[in-house]
């Protein structure tokens, strides 16, 4: 007997055509997952967050956002099915015969989300099943679906990123992408001015996936290159392109960095991330309809 599936992907009524929002409201533990993300399991996961922002937008008007969220309660047999083209998250056609090795990826990814209330850190599969037509030319769309359990985990808004969506599917490097997804989680996020957010040299590594874990559960560099490497390669390229971006009217700030303690081609102990918004006067203003949620 086949089963029945229900898609989760929510129906706009005519009011809100606008939507999906050019901003994308995501889960911190989504934009903080370890691991070394291409540009395309980005993509990946922007569709599909992109895909529940009507139901994201719902429970904010709610007022629900300091509470465990209730995005899918048309869910069948405790699992949740979410679809997109995919299409839409590659860049290149020659992508598509890539599908099941970005699937395989993500199935092996590991979510890890800490309830402070209760005490208690639960390690999981950050999805329970991928699926997609097994002919290429039939491959126009990818479904990822979650238990219960995951879902309600994974879509956790208690901390969450709010970014600009054209920011992130354009970036051409995918630390640019992570790392703007970071600054706009960052605790005193505002319209207006600067702030600082510090973080630890090592845990950033662990964040972007420069550093993975053995089978004794140890961590290890993946790369013994210094970290002027780093510096150059991931942080000042960067820098560069969001700063670009930013000036050329399609992101909503930009970043300087410092170390900790600064001395030359030495490992810091933490970086200093001083993140610069667009000002309500400022020419550099996104040029995209910003939403009022």
């Amino acid at each position: 007997m086949e089963e029945k599936t229900k898609s989760t992907t929510p129906s706009v009524p005519d009011g809100n055509k606008q939507l999906p929002a050019q901003y994308i409201r995501q889960p911190y533990p989504i934009s903080a997952i370890q691991a070394d993300l291409s540009t395309q399991q980005i993509r990946i996961l922007v569709a599909m967050m992109q895909s529940v922002q009507y139901g994201v937008q719902k429970m904010f008007e709610r007022g629900h956002e300091n509470s465990q969220p209730n995005l899918f309660p048309d869910m069948q047999d405790d699992r949740v099915n979410i679809d997109f083209k995919f299409s839409d998250v590659a860049s290149h056609a020659y992508a598509y015969a890539d599908v099941e090795k970005v699937a395989k990826k993500f199935m092996q990814m590991v979510f890890r989300y800490e309830d402070k209330q209760k005490g208690e850190i639960s390690l999981s599969h950050f999805v329970d099943e991928i699926s997609y037509p097994s002919r290429g030319s039939k491959r126009d769309k990818i479904r990822f679906t979650f238990t219960k359990k995951q879902a309600q985990v994974v879509f956790n808004f208690t901390m969450y990123s709010r970014y600009l969506l054209p920011v992130v599917m354009s970036s051409k490097s995918k630390h640019t992408a992570r790392l703007y997804m970071l600054f706009t989680s960052a605790r005193g996020f505002e319209k207006n001015g600067s702030y600082h957010w510090y973080v630890g040299y090592e845990e950033l590594r662990r964040i972007l996936g420069c550093d993975d874990k053995d089978e004794h559960g140890r961590w290890y560099r993946k790369s013994l290159k210094p970290y002027k490497h780093f510096k150059a390669y991931t942080l000042r390229s960067a820098e560069k392109e969001l700063k670009g971006l930013f000036d050329e009217g399609k992101s909503d700030c930009w970043f300087e960095f410092s170390e900790v303690p600064e001395k030359f081609d030495v490992e810091p102990k933490r970086l200093d991330f001083i993140v610069h918004m667009a000002t309500d006067d400022s020419k550099q203003q996104p040029q995209v309809a910003v939403p009022e949620w």
